[in-house]
């Protein structure tokens, strides 16, 4: 090489913006261009002093190695990439071009070009494109341009999947776009199309898609344009949705708001709906005729409630539902008293149920309103004869039976058998009389809320053997022992004590009476979970199984024949269950014919 040519190199690699190389068949760099030294930190020296594979990224070496082959077994130029390791640790990307000497073949001279960012954004564009593929596949959308100079049409693979086709051709049509659909919507997409091309206006419609396998679905479709420097449309973007499932269960929610609308028509009960995550209410339009409205007459808020209840019932019921939403109660139930458009109280029994999310946290409240106004009436009525004719016959009666207890008591010696039988019988019959008067009595004042409890804290040590000592005599009568456990006589609970006194009379007369002879009742309390349980148990014919679930209704007799042979009004379990229910507790029974029953009041623990 003259020293002109030589020159000339040495010029070519010092001004050369490009890494320029001359390498041999050892592997080894001859000679470097200065930008080497630059862009990868190494000096000449370092790059010299190793195989120039050292530097190359481990996956990328076997390709190197065999484009260095292909150039020292005579190929005159190779083009390929690789990565370069930096002196920091990092790579970059380089370009290559090589050729091989023509008088040396064991030498190649090579020019390298950085492509790093090229490369990063080639990388951040395919990851783009895989992250715009999960969206669509995620959403189920699918994305197509329409080329509207050259009639070229590009679609996402989500379209072929929405399609139900496979791609099988290079170059997509329109015809393939517009061919999948029934015959109306196709003309119908074509002119839109045409439309948007005209007037630059956007798409958006749904289609009937008919499947190869002749399945149709709902295709939501939704273009807008792409227009030029002079404001031309060039091309349509748009994307593809398969609503099948949405429409079946749009038409399916359709078809239930209908149901449910001719529901609320049929029904003579009012319906209201409270969204309590955003405090939106609703009220059916019988919701507002119960109190005299129309539909439109009144708007659907929380205030419209709270406007037309009573003040005192309001406050109530917001306790009750407060009680409720806390999941202290399993349901909201009260009557309540609301103002009719003409200005007479209606009397509205009020039910809702709340709905919860997964933590158990109340979201939505639905309820119901039955107008019991004249159930209220009739009530009211009944309640007040019931309450005449048991007080204008009380005072008479207990005169009757005072008259014939003394004639029974005093004055019978003299009197001949058969009339001493009439006048105990007759003495019976007052009694049960006085007994019925005075649980009916009870019964009215319960239910309408006149009857008083002194709630207070009562130790059961003093309480129950009280209880005991009152049936004593009473048990005596049928030869039944009466077994109380002194154990749990530290327990207190809170509760009326005239009122559970009269609760356990009734339970302790039961159990006595229908035990076995020489058969005994037993007393027991024990707390549980926080709450005092008092049992009374008897060993004697038991409940049977269709009649537990009513046993503390009113009238409800276990066996009506036995009842009458041994005396009861059929209203002490329902007046009891009343009283307790009154004192914050509970009563239930467990029962088995021929085997005897246990009646077992829960009170608050003091």
């Amino acid at each position: 090489m003259t020293d002109t040519n030589s020159n000339t190199l040495e010029a070519l690699f010092e001004c050369a913006l490009d890494l320029i190389c001359v390498a041999n068949s050892d592997g080894f760099f001859e000679k470097l261009s200065p930008v080497w030294t630059e862009r990868l930190g190494w000096t000449e020296e370092e790059l010299q002093s190793k195989p120039f594979l050292d530097f190359v990224h481990p996956d990328d070496r076997n390709a190197t190695i065999e484009m260095a082959k292909r150039l020292f077994a005579g190929e005159n130029i190779v083009d390929f990439e690789n990565r370069y390791r930096t002196k920091d640790g990092t790579y970059c990307w380089l370009q290559w071009r090589a050729r091989s000497n023509a008088k040396q073949s064991d030498t190649i001279f090579a020019i390298a070009r950085d492509i790093t960012d090229i490369k990063q954004q080639q990388i951040r564009t395919n990851n783009e494109i895989r992250l715009l593929e999960l969206a669509e596949q995620t959403a189920r959308v699918g994305h197509w341009r329409l080329d509207t100079n050259t009639g070229h049409l590009d679609w996402s693979n989500e379209v072929f999947k929405i399609y139900n086709r496979k791609p099988h051709k290079a170059k997509i049509t329109l015809d393939d776009f517009l061919d999948a659909y029934s015959i109306e919507d196709r003309a119908r997409m074509w002119g839109l199309i045409q439309q948007a091309i005209q007037d630059g206006s956007e798409i958006n419609t749904e289609l009937s898609l008919v499947h190869p396998n002749g399945k149709r679905r709902n295709i939501a479709v939704r273009a807008v344009c792409e227009k030029g420097a002079h404001n031309n449309v060039e091309g349509l973007f748009g994307i593809l949705q398969d609503v099948t499932k949405e429409r079946q269960r749009q038409d399916s929610l359709r078809h239930k708001e209908e149901l449910l609308s001719i529901a609320f028509r049929a029904t003579s009960d009012g319906i209201w709906d409270w969204d309590m995550r955003t405090d939106q209410m609703w009220y059916s339009p019988q919701w507002k005729k119960q109190l005299g409205y129309e539909e439109d007459e009144l708007i659907n808020r929380f205030d419209t409630w709270a406007d037309l209840i009573f003040e005192e019932d309001r406050l109530n019921a917001m306790d009750q539902l407060e009680m409720h939403i806390s999941g202290k109660n399993d349901r909201f139930e009260m009557i309540q008293r609301f103002r009719h458009k003409k200005g007479h109280t209606v009397f509205i029994l009020s039910r809702a149920f709340a709905i919860r999310d997964k933590n158990g946290r109340a979201i939505r409240m639905v309820g119901a309103h039955t107008d019991v106004t004249e159930l209220k009436r009739l009530e009211q009525a009944k309640s007040e004869f019931t309450s005449i004719v048991s007080h204008e016959l009380r005072t008479p009666l207990t005169a009757i039976h005072g008259a014939i207890g003394l004639l029974n008591g005093h004055f019978s010696e003299g009197l001949p058998e058969q009339v001493q039988s009439l006048i105990k019988v007759a003495n019976n019959n007052s009694e049960r009389l006085i007994l019925l008067i005075n649980d009916i009595l009870d019964m009215e004042k319960l239910q309408s809320g006149k009857m008083d409890f002194d709630l207070r804290e009562m130790a059961l040590g003093e309480f129950l053997p009280q209880a005991v000592e009152n049936h004593i005599s009473y048990a005596k009568q049928y030869n039944v022992n009466i077994d109380f456990d002194h154990d749990m006589d530290a327990l207190a609970v809170i509760g009326d004590p005239h009122r559970l006194m009269q609760v356990m009379s009734n339970l302790l007369s039961n159990a006595v009476k229908f035990s076995n002879e020489n058969g005994i009742v037993k007393i027991r309390a024990v707390l549980r979970n926080g709450k005092v349980s008092i049992s009374v148990s008897d060993k004697g014919k038991g409940i049977a199984p269709e009649m537990r679930e009513r046993i503390f209704d009113k009238f409800i007799q276990a066996d009506s024949s036995d009842q009458r042979r041994k005396g009861g009004t059929g209203l002490g379990l329902a007046i009891s269950k009343a009283m307790i229910t009154n004192m914050n507790g509970t009563i239930s029974v467990v029962s088995a014919l021929n085997q005897g029953s246990t009646f077992t009041i829960t009170l608050p623990h003091a």
